[in-house]
C-alpha cells in the first residue's frame, strides 16, 4: 500500500530538530509532487499554519527550529481540517499507535477536534528512528494516536482499535 495517495494533496508537515530524522528530504519531494504543504509556527502556546513554497524564507521559533515566516493560515475554518495527511513529530509511538510528544501538547491541541482517519480524518504519521517505535509509551487521555509510524528502515501501519477498545 503506498503512503501517500496520487497528487495533489493537502500535507501538513514540520522541519525536525536535530535529534528527528530529517524532514527535509519529505518535505522537498511533497513539493516537488505538487502537493499543497503546511508547516506549523509557533505563536505561544499554540501552533500557526504557513502554506509554504520552494522559496519560502524561515526564520528560527522560540525552540530553534526554522519556521516558515509569511502570513498564517486562518484558524477559522480549523487550518489543517482539509488536509489528507499530517505528519507528527514523537519522542516514540507504540505499537498501539499511542504518540509520546515533546511534552509541550501543540500537536495534541491540533488533533484534540479533528476526527480520527477511521471516521473520515486526515491519516497521521508519526516520523520516528527505528528504535523510538516501541510496545508501550505513557498515554493519558487528551494524547492523540497515529494510523502510520514512518521509519528510516520500515513503515508501521497500525491497526484500527476495535469498538472495545
Amino acid at each position: 500500500m503506498p503512503l501517500l495517495p496520487p497528487s495533489p494533496v493537502t500535507v501538513s508537515c514540520y522541519r525536525s530538530m536535530s535529534a528527528e530524522p530529517g524532514t527535509a528530504p519529505l518535505i522537498e519531494a511533497l513539493l516537488t509532487r505538487g502537493d499543497r504543504v503546511l508547516l506549523p509556527r509557533i505563536d505561544g502556546s499554540r501552533l500557526q499554519w504557513v502554506a509554504v513554497t520552494h522559496i519560502t524564507d524561515y526564520a528560527r521559533g522560540p525552540l530553534g527550529i526554522k519556521e516558515p515566516v509569511g502570513p498564517a493560515l486562518p484558524d477559522q475554518p480549523a487550518p489543517l481540517a482539509g488536509a489528507d495527511i499530517l505528519f507528527l513529530p514523537a519522542l516514540s509511538v507504540d505499537r498501539a499507535g499511542r504518540r509520546l510528544g515533546q511534552g509541550g501538547g501543540y500537536y495534541d491541541k491540533v488533533l484534540a477536534g479533528m476526527p480520527l482517519h477511521s471516521a473520515g480524518g486526515p491519516l497521521r504519521v508519526a516520523v520516528l528512528f527505528d528504535g523510538e517505535f516501541v510496545d508501550v509509551v505513557p498515554f493519558e487521555d487528551h494524547d492523540c494516536s497515529v494510523d502510520i509510524v514512518l521509519m528510516p528502515g520500515r513503515v508501521e501501519y497500525i491497526a484500527p482499535a476495535s469498538p472495545s477498545d
